[in-house]
């Protein structure tokens, strides 16, 4: 009988460059994440509903996103990590709605 070890070495996704007037939009950059990785779970089960048309206005009114600042997130700080959403997604997610956030959060 034979048996063996196998180390699997996983490197995170760098974060994407913060580029000087770059423009973070909610529906073209922040909505797909939710699309593609929240809905399962956040389309009206589990609040926020984070389906295309109610998710702004989930995060904003839920208290979610209050003001410009990550840490006073309760979105941020559920995905980021050691929050308990922080397997869903991963750290060049993170930190695209980090800059959203400190953009404002603005809705386009």
């Amino acid at each position: 009988m034979l048996t063996a070890c196998e180390y699997d070495y996983i490197v995170p996704t760098p974060p994407p460059p913060v580029i000087v007037g770059d423009t973070i939009s909610f529906s073209k950059d922040i909505q797909p994440i939710f699309t593609t990785q929240c809905i399962s779970c956040h389309p009206a089960v589990f609040k926020p509903d984070l389906t295309e048309t109610k998710s702004y206005n989930a995060l904003k009114t839920g208290g979610y996103v209050p003001d410009i600042i990550p840490a006073n997130s309760l979105l941020f700080t559920k995905i980021n990590t050691g929050g308990t959403m922080a397997g869903y997604t991963n750290a060049a997610n993170v930190e695209l709605i980090r800059r959203w956030i400190v953009a404002g959060a603005k809705n386009d």
